[in-house]
């Protein structure tokens, strides 16, 4: 797998994806039982879960997307993903796990390696409107 999609995160990977035929539902809750706080410097191995994943009607979620234009409007992110907490209220972003990142510019770059190297991107109009929308580096507030 070439770099430019192996470093997606799963919100990167669905903002490059033509189809989206499931939805995500992760489930995060703190490993130390009893936590009353997230800490920033053990969140990654302080927190466990599971994700989920439900077939979603293809049609209906096809109309929300524009065309050929890829990514689509990151408020796509809010229909095929859902993260619920356990535990602790308002987990800082700092805290939230960097499997719910995105990356501007990763997801601007696979698209480029896309449209190049897969036929069934070819005929895409990269969306610089859509790219804008998209943090720089971090959690977007979709999720």
């Amino acid at each position: 797998v070439p770099d430019e999609l192996s470093m997606l995160t799963l919100p990167e990977r669905l903002l490059v994806a033509r189809y989206y035929p499931t939805a995500y539902i992760v489930k995060l809750y703190p490993r130390q039982l009893g936590s009353s706080g997230w800490s920033s410097e053990a969140v990654n191995s302080g927190i466990h879960g599971n994700v989920s994943t439900y077939r979603l009607n293809t049609q209906d979620i096809t109309s929300m997307v524009e065309g050929n234009f890829l990514p689509p409007n990151p408020s796509l992110l809010s229909t095929v993903i859902r993260v619920t907490i356990v535990g602790p209220r308002n987990i800082p972003d700092h805290c939230m796990p960097s499997l719910l990142t995105v990356s501007r510019r990763h997801v601007h770059d696979a698209l480029l390696f896309l449209k190049r190297e897969n036929p069934l991107y070819r005929d895409i109009i990269i969306s610089e409107r859509n790219l804008s929308l998209l943090p720089e580096r971090g959690v977007p507030p979709e999720i």
